[in-house]
């Protein structure tokens, strides 16, 4: 799959030649996670899921230092980046929640981790489920929902009929759901 005219083979070139060392590798690999992780949280931003372009930049820095932490040890900066984008919205997402509400919850007991920790778990089960699909469905799934794109966007963008997308994309859905039960 391709993000911001990048692809995965492409990220994985850039992440073993920083690897070994060489800075101008790392220097366009972070800038490339920092492009990604900028347009995910922005088209959270546009569907109205983050609240504000502060919270944007904070969030796409925290991936950014993710990185800079872990590089040495990702394998796949594919699957890397996707966990990493998705894991940071659950928890940014979550301590949003709670503070909205923090002055209606003072008198109730403390949230239970064990919940917050399932959702994290399930989170993780439907990406590991994810990379079980094909490349088409993977696609279809990751423009429809991290790119924000339109059933007729994406039918344009991998040349297919649109409505033989939204089939797709809807049986993905369900077979996702079935693995999940």
């Amino acid at each position: 799959m391709n993000y911001l005219n990048i692809s995965g083979q492409e990220l994985n070139l850039l992440l073993q030649r920083a690897k070994d060392g060489d800075s101008q590798s790392f220097s366009k690999l972070s800038a490339y996670i920092r492009q990604i992780s900028y347009s995910y949280y922005l088209s959270k931003y546009n569907q109205k899921r983050i609240k504000n372009l502060d919270d944007v930049d904070d969030l796409t820095q925290n991936v950014y230092l993710s990185f800079a932490e872990q590089y040495q040890i990702v394998n796949e900066p594919e699957k890397w980046l996707r966990r990493v984008l998705f894991l940071n919205f659950v928890r940014w997402y979550k301590s949003e929640k709670n503070k909205t509400f923090s002055s209606l919850k003072e008198n109730l007991p403390a949230p239970d981790k064990f919940s917050e920790a399932a959702d994290i778990i399930d989170a993780e089960r439907v990406l590991n489920l994810m990379n079980t699909l094909s490349e088409e469905k993977q696609e279809i799934v990751k423009l429809r929902f991290w790119g924000d794109l339109k059933f007729n966007e994406i039918a344009e963008k991998l040349n297919k009929n649109e409505a033989a997308v939204k089939k797709m994309f809807y049986r993905t859905l369900l077979e996702l759901k079935e693995k999940l039960e």
